[in-house]
């Protein structure tokens, strides 16, 4: 049997959000694929137990980060969970404890798709600004598998349209996780769901 898929969450205000919540409702449904390890009720008070992270790391195969953009990069906490993690001696140097091992994003964004690219106002692919997390887990020669990305999560109503679209975008992740898990390679290194508006940084995202 394979290993479980590993979800690190990290939102801010969890309480308030509607796309990480629904994601996760649909990864609940599936217990024996997927292990959630949300950093925020793990951790209420710093400083992240590296031994605990590790442990967790080698039971799974799978590994994802979970979050809402938050000024063009990740929470302050998964930053915090990279820095804290991924060692020397046991990420990388003498030992590379996660060589070859599948690293996908899920990422929810406030702003509307074509925001994001030359013409939009802000100016670049989400890919370009999560570029730092992706070369930190190729450093540690892990294999970068994706990111599944939401868009336009504030522009969310309470509406059957963006039920229908929650439904739809937690289907998918679902699919993008299972197809990472089994090595699946993306048909593009950026998985797309729009279009939506909203401004940069969202709490319900």
């Amino acid at each position: 049997m394979s290993k479980k898929t590993l979800v690190i969450i990290d939102h801010p205000h969890f309480d308030k959000s509607r796309v990480n919540r629904r994601w996760l409702d649909e990864l609940r449904a599936c217990p024996e694929e997927f292990t959630l390890h949300n950093l925020q009720s793990a951790y209420p008070r710093p400083p992240i137990d590296p031994m605990q992270e590790h442990s967790l790391l080698e039971q799974h195969g799978l590994i994802v980060l979970q979050f809402p953009l938050f000024w063009y990069n990740a929470p302050a906490m998964t930053s915090s969970w990279l820095e804290t993690v991924l060692t020397r001696g046991w990420a990388y140097g003498d030992s590379y404890r996660l060589e070859g091992r599948p690293v996908a994003l899920g990422v929810t964004c406030g702003s509307a798709e074509g925001d994001y690219g030359a013409e939009g106002r802000h100016l670049r692919p989400v890919a370009d600004y999560l570029n730092n997390l992706i070369h930190a887990f190729e450093f540690v020669h892990a294999v970068f598998a994706g990111i599944y990305c939401f868009y336009g999560a504030g522009d969310l109503n309470t509406g059957s349209d963006a039920v229908a679209r929650l439904q739809q975008s937690a289907a998918g992740y679902l699919q993008f996780l299972r197809e990472r898990a089994v090595g699946i390679p993306p048909k593009s290194c950026l998985v797309l769901l729009g279009p939506a508006w909203s401004c940069l940084v969202l709490l319900n995202s």
